[in-house]
């Protein structure tokens, strides 16, 4: 079954440095409240178009690990991950400069297992899991910024 969401926050911190959390898949488990441990494929490779990151943490109880490729990388404004391994969803964020603050938007779409309950199910945790995350990456590249 589909499913897609959107979910977006502003971050008085520079577009760059949020942009740069973004992509590091070894920051991931610091904003990422369903993430718990992350890696590149490559540890030496550079984050750019077709590089691959590990993900495991938890979705709906269940440990899930998940494979991703970076499908869209322009810095420091666009960035997508599709999922080549693990459930099948593309996230997408935006990143934009507003006056003072960088504007961040996320979207996830893709399919989900289990059909129509499957979706249901997914779409609430990921809807929390999306703003609880969104406020740690504001929580966290505030505090960088203060502190940088």
């Amino acid at each position: 079954m589909s499913l897609s969401l959107r979910s977006a926050t502003e971050i008085h911190a520079p577009a760059q440095r949020v942009f740069d959390l973004l992509c590091s898949p070894e920051r991931l488990p610091e904003w990422n409240t369903s993430v718990e441990r992350a890696w590149r494929v490559a540890p030496d490779e550079p984050v750019c178009l077709g590089a691959r990151a590990i993900f495991s943490g938890r979705l709906l109880g269940q440990l899930v690990e998940s494979e991703t490729e970076v499908v869209t990388f322009e810095p420091p404004r666009l960035f997508a991950t599709r999922a080549i391994r693990g459930p099948r969803l593309t996230t997408r964020f935006s990143v934009e400069s507003v006056s003072d603050r960088t504007r961040v938007t996320i979207d996830v779409s893709g399919e989900v297992p289990g059909g129509a309950l499957g979706a249901i199910l997914a779409e609430g945790f990921l809807r929390k899991e999306l703003s609880a995350s969104l406020d740690r990456l504001r929580t966290i590249s505030e505090g960088e910024s203060r502190e940088g």
